[in-house]
């Protein structure tokens, strides 16, 4: 499930387009569909996901002209040229971050003057009760260390040389999935109201039921998990 609506922007044709923190490469694909004719580079840490996403790019590679591509590298010094991008992605990456500026500064960067930045994290209190129900859902290694307030980040992200352009939720059903796992964290494999809630959510991605479709959109503006945000750089 994508966490952006792409028809929002519109990039030249063969332009090229940076997922930061691809992971098995969700976005990739979203992008390739959206977006024939740009080159997307997926970026990550992680070489088992990186593989998987190579994967997935070439089983999709009918849908694209120019293609995909996969790196290993970090967010904080990226082996690309100044100016190099017409839009960087970056999901859910942020919040993991424990320098998260530093990386903000590389995504100005390697995007071109006017280029596009769309960040998203988790929303503040759907975040905020998952903290409260687990302390190992963000102790884990790897995990969230910091929860952002919407305002706190638009200001930072906007002092970083980005212009904002509008922000909206996603993915509300995925909340309460969410908070059960954190408040049977030690036996979510097994707990049957986790595994019966996760039985929805893949209904939800695979079959796309009208009326789940319609329940996720009324209560996104409220309960969505993720907030994504749309920066031009200035």
């Amino acid at each position: 499930m994508l966490t952006f609506d792409f028809n929002k922007i519109e990039i030249p044709k063969g332009g090229k387009i940076l997922d930061l923190g691809c992971g098995e490469g969700r976005h990739i694909f979203g992008i390739m569909d959206k977006y024939p004719d740009s080159y997307c580079i997926g970026l990550d840490l992680h070489a088992e996901s990186l593989q998987i996403a190579q994967e997935g790019a070439d089983y999709f590679e009918s849908i694209t002209n120019e293609g995909a591509g996969f790196t290993m590298a970090s967010g904080y010094q990226m082996p690309f040229a100044d100016s190099s991008f017409d839009m960087v992605v970056c999901s859910e990456v942020l919040e993991h971050l424990i320098n998260y500026e530093d990386a903000l500064d590389e995504i100005q960067r390697v995007l071109k003057p006017n280029g596009y930045f769309l960040p998203s994290f988790p929303s503040f209190w759907p975040e905020k009760v998952c903290w409260f129900l687990s302390e190992d859902y963000h102790n884990m290694p790897g995990g969230h260390v910091r929860i952002f307030r919407k305002k706190q980040a638009i200001n930072v992200i906007s002092s970083h040389g980005f212009n904002f352009i509008s922000h909206e939720r996603f993915h509300a059903l995925h909340a309460p999935y969410w908070w059960l796992r954190c408040m049977f964290w030690k036996t979510q494999e097994t707990n049957k109201l986790v595994t019966a809630y996760k039985s929805i959510l893949e209904k939800q991605i695979l079959q796309k039921p009208l009326y789940l479709d319609i329940l996720d959109k009324i209560l996104n503006p409220i309960l969505g998990k993720s907030i994504a945000m749309y920066f031009q750089k200035k």
